[in-house]
């Protein structure tokens, strides 16, 4: 037990050393330009830098608004301060080019990284394969040499067991991602589907309602349409009959 701990305790150590000595390389073959960005960069992201500021700012005020005065010195730059306003553009000119730097920089070693850790996975991924690959291996052997042992081939093991290409991973991923959007824009058409058909539905409603007034509105007039001719044709009668009367 106390072998199996040491033993993984070097190799621990092993691992920690190597990537310092990474680390340590990588700092060793900065030019004096990226050190240079980077230490302004670290004092720039510090509590120190904004004390720093408060302090100065708070004097600057003060001595060009006669609340703090020295001879020769106050109301050098008056309010609205335009010499502060300049130097403050530049220096935040000159941190973002320098913190761009630095994030240049980062961005180099971590693309490294990720390509260390790829290089690994991949490495990894075709040992498994291999050990896989050995298992069934003995496997086969063992039910070979004894018949009770039952051992029956697993497909998935056999495919497992070949080890797949980058690209391949990649395509499949695409796959997948293509497959969900599709699956989400089905989705979105379909609620917009039956939003829609239901405001038709309601729109229908509400025009075969109106259709319906309407044609009640009809009818109602068309009988009084037939009241008033009604009357019409009693008023011709009563005319007709009266008339030989007034001769």
């Amino acid at each position: 037990m106390s072998t199996q701990t040491v033993s993984q305790n070097e190799i621990i150590r092993k691992n920690i050393a190597a990537i310092s000595e990474m680390q340590r390389k990588d700092a060793a073959t900065r030019k004096p330009q990226e050190r240079i960005s980077d230490l302004i960069t670290r004092f720039s992201g510090s509590t120190a830098f904004v004390y720093i500021h408060i302090v100065w700012f708070g004097l600057w005020i003060l001595l060009n608004v006669n609340l703090l005065r020295l001879p020769y010195i106050s109301e050098f730059d008056p309010f609205p301060f335009g010499l502060l306003t300049m130097i403050v553009s530049l220096e935040a000119i000159f941190l973002s080019t320098f913190v761009l730097i630095s994030q240049n920089r980062m961005s180099a070693m971590s693309e490294k990284r990720a390509e260390l850790d790829l290089q690994v996975n991949m490495l990894a991924e075709q040992k498994a394969a291999k050990t896989l690959e050995l298992l069934e291996h003995i496997a086969q052997q063992l039910d070979v040499v004894y018949d009770r042992f039952n051992y029956k081939t697993d497909p998935e093991i056999e495919v497992l067991k070949v080890s797949p290409k980058p690209h391949e991973v990649l395509q499949v991923m695409e796959d997948a991602v293509k497959g969900e959007a599709r699956a989400a824009a089905r989705e979105i058409k379909e609620e917009v589907k039956k939003d829609i058909t239901g405001e038709v539905k309601a729109a229908v409603k509400d025009v075969t309602g109106e259709v319906e007034t309407m044609r009640g509105d009809v009818q109602d007039v068309d009988e009084e349409i037939k009241r008033v001719a009604s009357d019409v044709r009693e008023v011709k009668e009563e005319i007709k009959t009266g008339a030989p009367g007034q001769r």
